[in-house]
């Protein structure tokens, strides 16, 4: 093998090496992507739960001071 051909396979194998590179920078990319696109769902799924939680107790709180009223109007 000559010093043409060593170079022309360095040159291909840096090349192939550079591709690689790309698609696993690529492929972090798009991992990453997809791992923020999933915390950010998550993170509204629980706001969302929390907001409805809120709701709830709120809906809860008021039914039972509704009764409490109730209770208080009928004994008079």
């Amino acid at each position: 093998m000559n010093n043409t051909e060593l170079i022309e396979r360095l040159v291909e194998l840096e090349r192939s090496m550079v591709e690689k590179r790309d698609v696993d920078v690529k492929a972090f990319e798009e991992k990453q992507k997809r791992e923020l696109v999933d915390y950010e769902l998550k993170k509204t799924w629980e706001s969302n739960g929390y907001s409805q939680a809120l709701v709830d107790v709120r809906d809860i709180l008021r039914g039972e001071s509704q009764n409490d009223e109730g209770v208080e109007d009928d004994a008079h």
